[in-house]
């Protein structure tokens, strides 16, 4: 009988990941802004939040950062297409509109060749947005007296983020206590999974949950590819010559996802490359990628955590109002969200056709932030509470319980983190 209702329990789940996962499916098919992932702009309409336990007042908040809005990060994500696309101009090998995108593909390559990986004017504007949000929410976390410290990555497009929620703050709050700094010190609590950093943690062999690889997951689910490149060439099986398929339609979602992060007048339409049904595949094509490339991550990230607890946990010992804030990387975000089992992030299906169904990189746009707002009582000795928030949404942390809602006894989320730190970190 136990063994019956185990497998009962089991097609239950298997049955409720394969119907989350077509909802997913459904919802990047309807909104080509989610089907752009990690190149999804801040969406500033959230959720009203739930109200603070009677008593209790916000004093600190520590978050962690991703940049704003950005040109694409590598500038393969402009020239491969491009290049492609000029090969077949040479060998008459281009339909009408194959022609109409290499002539759209080149200015815009001219014009953004220098540009490749720094933050737009949307990227400081969202920031500088944030930071007026965060002073609006939590206007007694920032009164006289309160200190601002904040740290980024040595990325440049991370510290001009830093920089624009900082003015952002100053602008508003002329008296406000702020420091920015960013250097070697910094990399734990900004990106300590980058290759160089000395100071990176060890941790037991995670091997990744799903074997097949991103190419193999690529071809399986998107076999109908050469339909897009037939829209481009006359002859789509030459076009990509001796470039692997995957790496080609990599690239080009990289180039039609990150349009939205330019400024209009620096936007080309690409939109036309991909119908919405291949877009979303695509993005679920980069989904798997980017979950097989960032759990690698784990044990890594596990030190931005730990920066959390212990400088929180000297604001809270001295009494001290104001806010810690670290600005990095989508990388570091989607596994801290894998850690902290943020609203299921590090609960992973059986089968990787379902990751879908609890691990989105749409949750992870540009200027994500993932906040820690502490709250304190006003009697003496009562418990330290927080809330979480990912882009301004109130999320679970794993399977830590509440004190009530969304709030959470500080030393509630610690033991449960330690539990974690305790799997990832030798």
């Amino acid at each position: 009988m136990k063994r019956l209702l185990t497998t009962l329990l089991v097609f239950l789940l298997c049955v409720a990941g394969f119907g989350q996962s077509a909802q997913v499916r459904e919802a990047v098919r309807a909104d080509r802004t989610l089907a752009c992932g990690l190149d999804k702009v801040y969406c500033f309409n959230v959720p009203a939040q739930t109200p603070a336990p009677r008593g209790y007042k916000a004093f600190y908040v520590s978050s962690y950062n991703r940049h704003g809005s950005r040109y694409a990060y590598t500038s393969r994500a402009y020239s491969v297409l491009l290049e492609m696309l000029e090969e077949g101009e040479e060998s008459g090998n281009l339909t009408e509109y194959g022609s109409q995108l290499l002539a759209d593909l080149k200015p815009f390559w001219e014009a953004s060749e220098y540009k490749v990986g720094t933050l737009t004017t949307i990227g400081w504007d969202q920031q500088d947005r944030l930071a007026a949000t965060m002073l609006a929410n939590y206007p007694k976390v920032f009164r006289k007296g309160a200190r601002v410290d904040a740290c980024a990555s040595s990325s440049v497009r991370s510290v001009l983020s830093m920089s624009a929620f900082c003015v952002g703050l100053a602008k508003r709050r002329p008296r406000l206590g702020i420091y920015e700094h960013q250097g070697p010190l910094d990399i734990q609590a900004t990106a300590p999974n980058m290759g160089r950093n000395p100071f990176r943690y060890v941790g037991p062999d995670l091997p990744n949950p799903y074997n097949e690889t991103s190419e193999e997951f690529f071809a399986r689910r998107f076999p109908d590819y050469s339909d897009v490149l037939s829209r481009m060439f006359v002859d789509p099986s030459t076009s990509l010559g001796d470039r692997d398929a995957f790496y080609v339609f990599d690239h080009i979602y990289m180039l039609v996802a990150g349009q939205n992060s330019l400024p209009e007048d620096c936007r080309v339409n690409v939109s036309d490359i991909f119908t919405d049904e291949e877009f979303a595949l695509m993005w679920e094509v980069d989904n798997y990628e980017r979950f097989r490339e960032y759990y690698n991550y784990i044990t890594s990230c596990c030190s931005v955590y730990d920066d959390i607890i212990s400088k929180a946990d000297e604001r809270i010992a001295f009494g001290e109002r104001g806010a810690d804030l670290r600005f990095g990387h989508d990388h570091v975000m989607m596994t801290l969200l894998m850690i902290g089992d943020i609203d299921g992030f590090g609960q992973f299906p059986e089968n990787q056709d379902d990751l879908i169904s609890v691990w989105q990189t749409y949750r992870s746009p540009m200027a994500t932030n993932l906040q820690f707002v502490f709250y304190k009582s006003r009697k003496t000795g009562g418990d330290i509470l927080v809330k979480i928030l990912l882009n301004g949404e109130e999320v679970r942390f794993g399977s830590a319980s509440p004190y009530v809602g969304p709030y959470y006894r500080w030393e509630d989320i610690k033991t449960f983190y330690q539990q974690r730190r305790a799997e990832f970190v030798l």
